[in-house]
């Protein structure tokens, strides 16, 4: 009959629910790298709404809405600016280039889809544009994590 070595028979003699639970109540990450695939997915995800920018039927929509029904100043202006900065933020934040700002950018749009264009229902019809918001401010304070161009351009070398 074959027996562990001590070093592994310590492990096997607690609970395999004990040895699950210590995993779930601790406030260091169980994979450090997590955050990485979420920002890419979240990068790829928001450049969905901004490639509208690229076709002129639906811009025009875009368009109608930000001059008729939000009535914004400027509002072919900030059609494009929102439009462009959800499909260009978008693009960085997935390859991680200039996260923490793009990622401000990013939140500060969502929050006025949040607040203005959907006046604030963020409980049922702007609850995406709500998640993205809180997804964005994470990325603002939390970075890109290892795996970006922020890291590779700055952060190596240190």
């Amino acid at each position: 009959m074959y027996t562990l070595p001590v070093k592994y028979h310590i492990i096997y003699t607690h609970s395999k629910a004990a040895f699950m639970l210590r995993h779930f109540f601790t406030s260091a990450p169980l994979w450090i790298n997590g955050l990485v695939v979420v920002r890419v997915f979240a990068g790829l995800l928001i450049m969905k709404y901004g490639k509208v920018l690229f076709s002129s039927t639906e811009m025009q929509g875009q368009l109608d809405f930000f001059e008729n029904v939000i009535k914004f100043p400027a509002p072919y202006f900030l059609a494009y600016l929102a439009k462009g900065t959800e499909f260009f933020g978008g693009l960085f934040l997935a390859l991680g280039l200039f996260t923490r700002l793009v990622a401000l950018m990013l939140a500060t749009t969502m929050f006025v889809a949040t607040f203005i264009a959907n006046n604030g229902k963020f409980w049922s019809d702007a609850e995406v544009s709500f998640m993205y918001m809180l997804l964005f401010l994470t990325f603002s304070f939390a970075g890109p994590g290892k795996w970006s161009l922020d890291y590779w351009l700055f952060d190596r070398r240190k």
